[in-house]
Parts: C-alpha cells; structure tokens; sequence
C-alpha cells in the first residue's frame, strides 16, 4: 500500500511539474500621438509673380517713415506697404475671432511677390471692426462687405496699403518693430498681439523678407489698410493686370 500511495504522489508531482507556466502579459505602451506636419500658404505661379514684378515697383526705401500731421503737427512713426488684391476673399478662425481675409500680393525683396491674407474685418463677439480705413458706414459685416463689393475695392489687381502708425516714441519705432503689448486693449491691438505672439512674423514684413520662407497657415496681417480709388490715386495706378 504504501509503494501505491507513493507512485500516486510523484505521478501527481510529475503532473504539476509538466503544467505549463503562465506567459506574462505584456505592459501595454502608450499611444504616441504624432506631432502633426506644420502647413504653409501656397507660392504665387510663375506667370502672376512675373507681373506683379513687371507692373509693382520694387520697395528701395524700406516700410518705416515718420509723418507729421499737417494739422497739430504731431510726428508719426509708420510702417505703410503696398499689396496687390487676388480678388480671393474667405474666412478664417484665429482664437476667438472670425476673420474676413483678402489675399495679397506683397512686391518687396524676396526673390518672389509674398502671398498671404490680409485682414479685411474681424468679428469679436458681437462687435464688428472693419479694417479699411475709408469706411464711414454701419459696423455690421454684411453692410461692410456688400460695400467693399459695391464699389469693388477688393477686385482682383486692386492696390493696397496696408500700414500702422503710432505717436513718434509709442509702440511703433524703426529699432523696435510694433510693440503690440503697448497698443492698448481694442480688439485691433489685442488680434496683432496674437498673431505676433503665435508666428513672430513681424520682423519679416517690417524687413521686407516676408515670403522669402514658407508663410505658415494660420497668420494674415493684422494692419488697417487703404485702397487705390478715384478719389485718392492716379486711375492708371489703381489696379494691376493680372493673369
């Protein structure tokens, strides 16, 4: 008896020896979320930068001046440039504004015009801010762009000057660019804050160099802007051909 009872318990033991041993499962790795490509804005065609450059004269004396009011005789410092309407007109997102944007030609020392969108009016809430200066009528975005269609100051060919101003010593200077943080709380200085804090692409345009690298989807300039029209220009400087 006892031979059997031994036999049984080292078949027993022999059993548990041949069970298989448990496979630990594998920790699970966490998800890595790929950083997404960065986007740029599309370049000018061949046939369009070649005449832009034909038909827009080249910018030697640099965007700065200093202007003194006729009036006061108050000294202003500016950075004032010019751009050509493509005719496009859409609208953009930026924090939490809603932007109507034109798309521009810029002529200035990069091998190529720049192609960017300039800022046409901002939505901020439930207030409008139109961007062309000559606009005397209603702050509401419909009035604004059935106007700017009426009198098709965004045609396509249309000149541009976009441009910002402050008091000689404020918060635009030659050395110093735009200091958006001194501009004040309006939604003008608060939308330029932004977008010179989320791209850093002031320098490019004060230094005429904007478009000599990919421009990244996202920014438009934030200056107010003037138009060629009959009332302010020679007729046969206020549009360009385009193709």
């Amino acid at each position: 008896m006892r031979k059997l009872i031994f036999l049984l318990v080292s078949l027993l033991l022999a059993g548990c020896g041949l069970a298989p041993t448990p496979t630990p499962s594998p920790t699970p790795s966490p998800t890595v979320t790929p950083t997404p490509e960065p986007r740029y804005y599309p370049t000018p065609d061949y046939e369009t930068s070649k005449m832009i450059l034909e038909q827009v004269p080249k910018p030697f004396k640099g965007y700065y001046s200093e202007i003194t009011s006729p009036i006061a005789g108050t000294v202003y410092s500016a950075f004032s440039l010019t751009v050509v309407s493509s005719g496009k007109i859409e609208s953009l997102r930026a924090g939490d504004w809603s932007l109507d944007v034109v798309w521009v030609y810029e002529r200035n020392g990069s091998p190529r015009p720049a192609f960017y969108p300039l800022i046409v009016g901002v939505e901020d809430k439930d207030r409008y801010t139109p961007y062309y200066t000559r606009y005397l009528g209603e702050h509401n975005r419909n009035s604004y762009l059935k106007y700017l269609e009426e009198h098709a100051i965004l045609e396509r060919g249309r000149l541009l000057f976009p441009g910002i101003s402050s008091v000689k010593g404020g918060y635009v200077s030659l050395y110093g660019g735009i200091d958006w943080q001194s501009c004040g709380e309006g939604t003008f200085c608060r939308l330029g804050q932004y977008m010179q804090e989320k791209f850093g692409l002031d320098d490019d345009v004060t230094h005429q160099i904007m478009g000599a690298f990919p421009i990244p989807e996202g920014w438009a300039l934030a200056w107010m802007w003037d138009a060629a029209t009959e009332e302010n220009a020679d007729p046969q400087f206020m549009k360009i051909n385009l193709p």
